[in-house]
């Protein structure tokens, strides 16, 4: 469903309208055809799909109290839309969102509605693949001690890839701790195999705290190495 903001007529529009696909970017306003690519319905659309279930039936088995406490402080969880306004969640979307970064980061599930606290960034440092050993290797400083450190990457893309967005996959997470180097060379061959040298792999990490709330996620090319 396509977003319009209106003004005089209409000041902006994204997202999807019929058979087109409206967006913005550094020259402008554009509209492309919609291309809907095919579902493979893979072992992890299925696994998200579960937990989306299995929060939204937390959420019916919740007391009348519990609902209040996230209806109560959606004005602190606001975030900002693709026009840049402010949007504020329903009750049940903060449920499930704070939710399901916790099930996917292995954390314990809230509830009742916590207060916003401040997220750690992990301030990536480096990401270094060796090809003879098949390490791969992301290096941090911030101080994640408390949080879960959640990793996705790409497969190797074409060396004129900029768009990386949609390659991006969980590939699993760890307990983070104040500046760390982390292997996850296991978790990168589980999802793509092997790499070869000149790769072209880009790395994401984002942290979840307690809370369930996310940082944005950073992201860094790997140099990988014979």
């Amino acid at each position: 469903m396509a977003k319009i903001k209106l003004g005089a007529i209409v000041t902006d529009i994204r997202g999807k309208l019929g058979g087109h696909v409206f967006s913005k970017n550094r020259s402008g306003a554009y509209m492309r055809t919609k291309v809907t690519p095919t579902n493979p319905q893979t072992s992890y659309q299925s696994f998200v799909r579960g937990i989306f279930a299995a929060i939204s039936s937390a959420w019916s088995s919740l007391t009348d109290n519990q609902r209040l406490s996230f209806r109560d402080k959606v004005q602190q969880y606001t975030s900002t839309d693709i026009f840049g306004d402010i949007k504020v969640p329903s009750g049940k979307t903060l449920h499930h969102k704070l939710n399901q970064n916790l099930e996917l980061s292995g954390q314990a599930q809230v509830s009742t509605c916590p207060s916003p606290i401040e997220v750690p960034f992990a301030n990536l440092l480096e990401i270094i693949g060796e090809v003879s050993t098949q390490e791969l290797e992301v290096t941090y400083e911030g101080d994640l001690t408390g949080s879960e450190v959640m990793f996705f990457a790409t497969p190797s893309l074409s060396q004129g890839t900029k768009f990386v967005k949609n390659q991006m996959r969980l590939l699993g997470h760890v307990a983070g701790t104040t500046g760390a180097a982390v292997l996850i060379d296991s978790m990168y061959a589980a999802k793509f195999g092997a790499f070869e040298l000149g790769a072209n792999i880009v790395v994401g990490v984002k942290v979840i705290n307690a809370n369930g709330q996310a940082s944005p996620m950073e992201t860094l090319k790997a140099q990988i190495s014979a």
